[in-house]
C-alpha cells in the first residue's frame, strides 16, 4: 500500500509537470499565433492544431491528478445523508464501476491508438496515435489511483468512514 501510494505521488507529480508545460506551451503557440497573423500577416501552419493535440492530451492527464484530489463530481445528496457500513458499500461499489469504466477506456484507447498510427495529421503530418495515446496514459494514471482508493477505502474501519467532501 506504502509504495502504490509513493507511486501515485510520483505519477501525480509528473503529471502535473506535464500539464502545466503543455498549458504554457499552448498559451505561447496561440500568442505567438496571433502576433504572426495580426502584426506579420503570415500565420503559422501548425500552431492551431498543436494547440489542440495538446489540450487534448491536458484533458487526459488532467483527469487522474483531478481525481486523485478527490475533485470528481459526487452526488452529494445520497453520500452526505448515510454514514458508516453504508457509506463505505457505496464508495467501494463506486470505485469499482469506476475502475470497471477506466480499464473500457484502457482498453478501447489502446485500439484506437493503433488504429490511428497511420492516420496523419493535416498540418503537422504527424501520426494521430501520439495524440490518441493520451486516452491510455491518462486511463492507467486512473487506475492506479482508483485502486488506491480501493484499498484506503478497505483499510478504513466503517465507522471512520466520510463522504468525500466532509468538513470535519
Amino acid at each position: 500500500m506504502q509504495l502504490l501510494t509513493k507511486v501515485n505521488c510520483i505519477i501525480e507529480r509528473c503529471l502535473r509537470f506535464l500539464i502545466i508545460l503543455s498549458l504554457g506551451s499552448m498559451l505561447a503557440l496561440i500568442f505567438i499565433q496571433v502576433v504572426s497573423r495580426y502584426v506579420f500577416h503570415n500565420s503559422l501552419t501548425f500552431s492551431e492544431e498543436l494547440a489542440r493535440y495538446l489540450f487534448v492530451w491536458t484533458v487526459f492527464l488532467g483527469i487522474p491528478v483531478v481525481q486523485r484530489m478527490g475533485g470528481h463530481m459526487t452526488v452529494g445528496v445520497i453520500t452526505e445523508r448515510i454514514s458508516g457500513k453504508w457509506l463505505k458499500v457505496l464508495r467501494i461499489i463506486a470505485n469499482l464501476l469506476f475502475l470497471t469504466f477506466m480499464f473500457i477506456i484502457l482498453q478501447n484507447g489502446l485500439l484506437l491508438s493503433q488504429k490511428m498510427a497511420f492516420q496523419r495529421s493535416p498540418a503537422m503530418q504527424m501520426s494521430m496515435s501520439y495524440v490518441y495515446y493520451s486516452i491510455p496514459v491518462g486511463a492507467i494514471a486512473s487506475i492506479l489511483i482508483t485502486i488506491e482508493n480501493f484499498l484506503n477505502i478497505l483499510l478504513t474501519p466503517a465507522s471512520e468512514t466520510k463522504p468525500e467532501f466532509s468538513l470535519e
